[in-house]
């Protein structure tokens, strides 16, 4: 299976929920890589991570989805291969990573100890190895949402329950 491959599973499953930008997009393709190599012991994808300014990017991902900008991804780009192992793995990282704005979730890839504060060195695109995925703590899901968007969003809501829809609504 190609990086390819999962990012356009994300877009034809997830994107008519979610916005799904290309920065976005290679961040839940990382989690992805990183809960299969947690749950599995073994990649999801065979190609390469490399360590970018703004966190893990998938080369390939990046290259075909680079035509929007950063705005919505909502094609998938041809057919794709897919497994169980995929659907299940995709699942779980949308229901833990998804809610999460694209800069929440490079600021979650950027925390000291992770794989790409690992292997990052300016301008130099180094590879992040799924040991260093291993040896970090990217796959974990606790308290994901802490200082995030979707945090002050659930605050919000638990104090002022009818406020959004209010604001949806004018």
């Amino acid at each position: 299976m190609k990086s390819l491959d999962v990012a356009n599973y994300f877009i034809a499953n997830y994107g008519d929920k979610e916005e799904l930008t290309n920065l976005k997009l290679n961040k839940l393709v990382y989690f992805a890589q990183a809960l299969h190599l947690k749950r599995f012991g073994s990649p999801l994808f065979d190609d390469e991570i490399q360590a970018w300014d703004y966190g893990p990017v998938e080369p390939l991902v990046y290259r075909t989805f680079r035509t929007f900008g950063s705005a919505r991804i909502f094609r998938a780009s041809g057919d794709f291969q897919t497994s169980e192992q995929l659907a299940s793995v995709a699942k779980d990282v949308m229901g833990s990573f998804g809610r999460l704005t694209a800069f929440d979730l490079v600021r979650r890839t950027h925390r000291k100890g992770s794989a790409w504060d690992s292997a990052y060195v300016a301008h130099e695109n180094n590879a992040i190895t799924n040991q260093m995925i291993l040896d970090s703590k990217d796959w974990q899901t606790d308290g994901i949402l802490s200082n995030t968007l979707a945090e002050g969003i659930e605050r919000v809501n638990r104090s002022w329950p009818n406020a959004l829809r209010m604001l949806e609504n004018s």
